[in-house]
């Protein structure tokens, strides 16, 4: 939510020019990018941990279909020499 704020005081700040800038609205606008600034960090950081938990997942699912697949390829190779 801060990122959008972030983005849109940021858009309207461009637009209306610098003369917005000065004075009273930099303190607000440097406030609103650091705030998009924290908001990206916390997301990228968040993304990035999700995907390392669902690498380990895929990861182990197929460490477990490859297990379970030679459990099961001896015994049918048993099964076929009859």
């Amino acid at each position: 939510m801060e990122l959008l704020l972030g983005v849109v005081v940021g858009a309207v700040v461009a637009w209306l020019g610098p003369s917005l800038v000065g004075g009273v609205m930099r303190p607000a606008a440097k406030g609103a990018i650091k705030g998009s600034v924290v908001a990206y960090k916390a997301v990228a950081t968040a993304v990035s941990e999700a995907s390392e938990s669902v690498g380990d997942m895929v990861a182990e699912a197929k460490a477990e279909m490859s297990d379970k697949a030679e459990v099961a390829a001896p015994a049918e190779r048993r099964g076929r020499r009859k």
